[in-house]
């Protein structure tokens, strides 16, 4: 666990494109003890839960690309198309959906979403997961059903940011066996706070035990967070 009276050191890293502010390292002041988080897995009555805080805690010059204003339904269809999307994936071997939640209030405050070294490379986030799962046979989806699900975003968008992704890992891991990460975020008023921390940790562990690596693509904004770890 981390030291609570021990500041991470800073790393610089290049300014992003888009002029996002670096991630700052976690003050000791402001760490939440681990004893009043609570880290488990998500269920699917998480799920409104969690696309809200997906919601807040991306950054809007993301969502512009991959959710084009233009395009977008009101608040309450976008999230509900984004929880349709994912509701599979919460019974799909392999894929955990791990929360962070408050003891005091039972309130979720960041989600990690890991695969162990079982699961094939291939993000639950593209388009293409519900034939690749078979999740459009076994949730009964209709072509319709999908299109619907999807109707407010820039597909291709998302498929060149996943599959890419997928495309890179895979030339990077080289059939190796990993733990992978994707996503992670903590809600904005609990960001700094050592959250993500404890997420990480969670799938550390396991990979550790196993003698295993990790592997996760980062915003580059937030890279120093994963490199101090």
């Amino acid at each position: 666990m981390a030291d609570l009276q021990q500041k991470a050191e800073f790393i610089k890293i290049p300014p992003p494109p888009d002029g996002t502010p670096q991630t700052q390292p976690v003050e000791p002041s402001n760490r939440i003890p681990s004893s009043e988080i609570t880290i488990s897995l998500c269920t699917p009555s998480d799920l409104p839960e969690l696309v809200d805080g997906f919601y807040l805690s991306f950054s809007p010059t993301w969502f512009a690309r991959m959710e084009p204003p233009a395009l977008r339904p009101s608040p309450a269809l976008r999230r509900s198309r984004l929880a349709s999307r994912l509701l599979p994936s919460f019974s799909t071997p392999g894929i955990n959906w791990v929360k962070a939640t408050l003891n005091a209030s039972g309130k979720m405050i960041g989600v990690a979403g890991w695969a162990p070294p079982s699961t094939p490379i291939h993000n639950v986030w593209r388009r293409s997961a519900a034939h690749f799962y078979g999740w459009k046979d076994s949730q009964g989806w209709s072509d319709a059903d999908v299109a619907d699900m999807w109707a407010g975003t820039d597909i291709a968008a998302w498929d060149a940011e996943c599959d890419g992704n997928d495309k890179v890992r895979e030339e990077v891991m080289g059939g190796e066996r990993h733990w992978y990460l994707a996503p992670l975020f903590v809600w904005p008023e609990w960001q700094g706070r050592g959250v993500g921390r404890l997420l990480l940790e969670w799938a550390m562990e396991r990979a550790d035990g196993e003698g295993v690596p990790m592997y996760l693509e980062s915003a580059p904004h937030a890279r120093a967070v994963y490199m101090r770890v």
